[in-house]
């Protein structure tokens, strides 16, 4: 039975994607990922931390205040780890991406962190995709970050 919801999930998820989607996801995200994954996470965690509840999830970053951490060296590396996955994600809409979401999911899963935190990041990554001009390919964005959040839960 999990195996059959497994791979009804799996089907289900890559047909919500349609070429013109992913090549919308593809030209956007070489916009949204430059000019290195650490400079783009910045900015991706800059946004996720403006609020105080939301930054009150990452321990390392809460008794930072916000104007510190701009160029801070912990919110760069955890930055680029995360667009590291989105990366092998995205290159692999096809089939290998869904790795990359699947061992990120066992590990949110292990510290506790609820599909609500994550489901966060979609706004964050909404604004990036209008600060580098790519607005029009938020449509396949949503997709896109529906069937991130359908592989996650997978883990849970």
């Amino acid at each position: 039975m999990t195996i059959f919801f497994f791979l009804q999930l799996k089907i289900t998820c890559t047909m919500g994607l349609t070429s013109e989607d992913k090549s919308a996801v593809l030209d956007s995200w070489a916009k949204m990922s430059g000019p290195t994954f650490q400079d783009a996470g910045e900015k991706v965690f800059l946004l996720l931390l403006k609020t105080d509840s939301t930054k009150a999830l990452f321990p390392k970053f809460r008794d930072i205040p916000h104007d510190k951490l701009a160029g801070h060296p912990d919110v760069r590396d955890h930055g680029g780890k995360v667009m590291q996955v989105l990366d092998d994600f995205i290159k692999g809409l096809d089939t290998a991406g869904d790795a990359a979401i699947q061992k990120v999911g066992l590990l949110h899963k292990g510290v506790g962190v609820s599909h609500e935190n994550i489901d966060l990041m979609k706004p964050v990554l909404m604004t990036l995709l209008g600060e580098v001009g790519c607005s029009g390919a938020a449509g396949a964005w949503e997709n896109l970050w529906a069937r991130f959040m359908d592989v996650h839960r997978i883990c849970y």
